[in-house]
């Protein structure tokens, strides 16, 4: 498949492209992509999964690529946090980790910072636009639960859904909260009642069943950007037929017109 040359006619697609290539020809084991802002807790539940200390985690930023960990059955990948780069370069590379590389996305929100702020949302639409199918691979994770009642972040999940109940069936939209900190200190202190209240077992369980579904979510979406692609290029052919038919009448036209000048110009001269 000649990626670039199908760039030349459909530039449009080219994230599209970009993600077909990945999965052909890359491994089966499943990209996990780690998504959100700056400081809400990304690279903290990404260690508390993993079960080691392997992405910096720290108050100033620290994550300016997107970085990778390949473990037995998965990749993970942070990403930059979004919103903390004033150029949006980063913003940029977490984007482009998400549409092309990840096979699934962890989206990280901070149970302090209440309701997603715009340009959170504006995320949200950008995903929506590029995959109709996004929902089933994106996870909402509100983290940091153990800082608010257990009612307050009830209600900063209600008002999340409702916030997206103009880009996704809420029904399809799964919500796991956690407590990556509670959980290390489950572990450093091996005490199991504060890594059950921490609530990450769940994300296991949920990773667990992400590496069982790969092979089938990748088939469908192969088929998926397959049949989007061959309608862009059906597309585009129509498109520049009828341009170049129009661009064929057009030169019809001013052929005659201009027969019909020299005709006259002709009989003038007789």
């Amino acid at each position: 498949m000649d990626i670039n040359a199908l760039l030349h006619f459909l530039p449009q697609e080219e994230q599209n492209l970009n993600r077909l290539a990945f999965i052909k020809n890359n491994s089966s084991k499943p990209r996990i992509a780690v998504f959100g802002k700056y400081n809400h807790g990304k690279s903290t539940l990404l260690n508390a999964l993993i079960g080691e200390e392997f992405f910096k985690a720290a108050d100033k930023r620290e994550t300016v690529e997107n970085r990778e960990l390949e473990q037995e059955k998965v990749i993970w990948i942070d990403t930059p946090g979004l919103d903390a780069d004033v150029n949006r370069q980063d913003d940029a590379k977490a984007i482009k980790g998400a549409f092309e590389v990840a096979d699934y996305l962890f989206l990280v929100h901070q149970a302090q910072a209440g309701e997603l702020d715009k340009y959170e949302l504006d995320v949200f639409l950008k995903l929506a636009r590029q995959d109709k199918n996004y929902s089933q691979k994106m996870f909402l994770v509100i983290t940091q639960v153990d800082q608010k009642s257990p009612d307050d972040v009830a209600t900063v999940e209600r008002k999340i859904r409702e916030q997206l109940m103009q880009f996704i069936d809420l029904q399809q939209l799964e919500v796991i909260k956690v407590s990556a900190q509670r959980y290390l200190r489950g572990i450093q202190e091996d005490k199991s009642i504060f890594c059950e209240r921490s609530n990450i077992n769940e994300l296991f369980s949920l990773t667990g069943k992400l590496v069982e579904q790969i092979d089938a979510a990748r088939e469908k979406e192969l088929k998926r950007l397959k049949s989007k692609i061959l309608l862009e290029l059906r597309s585009k052919t129509k498109w520049t037929a009828a341009e170049l038919m129009s661009q064929r009448a057009k030169a019809m036209k001013e052929k005659a017109e201009l027969q019909r000048d020299i005709n006259t110009l002709s009989q003038a001269l007789v």
